[in-house]
Parts: structure tokens; C-alpha cells; sequence
């Protein structure tokens, strides 16, 4: 379930308004929840935290979604070092699913579950998961959808993460 420190390369996906901001202040304030037309969502699924992905290409994507949200003309990745001490890991070996059966088993255990209003499940499921890792002194998550996607959530972003820089900057079609 655990792992040792981790040093790897991250890339987030946002507008290029946003990614002057933060690489000017070397720091991300918007977390990963959000909403973008047609219906497409940004979920935390691991609790509130800073979300990267190990793959340009696809935060590219979420680059795109971003600047479309925001009525922006162009869209930027970021590149920076990830650095998690003690992160929590999921893979073939232990999921997605056994982490959030853990969460819950861990927080609930002789007590019934809340009633939880199907919208957010989501944010309350994300949050139990959070809690579960932090309390068992996990302090990030790495998830790998499979060879070569890997998701870091980094829950202290500030001694975390470093050398925010742009990786590429393009501007969307039809602007």
C-alpha cells in the first residue's frame, strides 16, 4: 500500500491566463473540481489536493477544457517536480476500489453510512478517502491507471511541489 519518496515530473493542463499566475507565484490556488461545457467534469476523487498527471499529451486535453471554460484563446501545460515523502499507492495490486472500501471500512466501522445525496457522493466519497490517507500518515496519492498514466495528488502543495515552468502554450481552434 505504501511506498518511499518519489521524486517524478508532473503536468497540469489549465488556461494560459491561470498558468501566468501561477508560474509567477509558484503556486496553484484553484484545486481540481470543476465543471466545463457539455457536461464534462473535473472530479476529486481523492479528496482535495493539488492533481497531476505524468503525461503532457493528456493534460494537454485538460489544458483545452480549461481555456474553453474560461473563454480563453489559449490553453498552457505546466511542468514541475512532484516530491511526496510517503505516498499512498494504488495500482493492480492494491485499487481504487480497496482504498475507498478502506476509507470507508476505516471511518464507519460499527456505524452506519450518511445518507449522502447522489451529488455528492463524489466530494464525500473524495473526502473520506483524504482523511483515511492522511490519518495512516500518507501524504499524497500516486495512482497508476497503467503503464504509462500515472495520476500524483499532492495534499501540501507548498513543500511538495517545485519549478513550476510552461511546457507549452497553445491557442485553441477557431480563436
Amino acid at each position: 500500500m505504501g511506498a518511499e519518496t518519489m521524486k517524478r515530473t508532473g503536468y497540469r493542463g489549465i488556461s494560459f491566463r491561470e498558468a501566468e499566475q501561477v508560474v509567477a507565484c509558484q503556486r496553484y490556488e484553484r484545486m481540481e473540481r470543476r465543471r466545463f461545457q457539455g457536461g464534462i467534469q473535473a472530479r476529486s476523487i481523492f479528496g482535495s489536493g493539488l492533481y497531476l498527471i505524468s503525461d503532457a499529451a493528456l493534460a494537454a486535453q485538460y489544458a483545452f477544457c480549461h481555456a474553453e471554460a474560461e473563454g480563453g484563446e489559449r490553453a498552457a501545460i505546466l511542468k514541475q517536480e512532484v516530491n511526496l515523502e510517503r505516498p499512498l499507492v494504488i495500482n493492480c495490486r492494491y485499487s481504487e476500489m480497496q482504498l475507498r472500501e478502506d476509507a470507508l471500512d476505516w471511518k464507519y466501522k460499527g456505524k452506519p453510512l450518511p445518507n449522502v445525496r447522489p451529488e455528492h457522493i463524489h466530494a464525500w466519497l473524495g473526502r473520506s478517502t483524504k482523511e483515511f490517507a492522511l490519518a495512516h500518515s500518507f501524504d499524497g496519492i500516486v495512482y497508476h491507471l497503467d503503464d504509462s498514466i500515472i495520476y500524483y495528488v499532492a495534499y501540501f502543495q507548498d513543500k511538495q511541489v517545485r519549478g513550476i515552468d510552461l511546457e507549452y502554450v497553445f491557442t485553441l481552434n477557431g480563436a
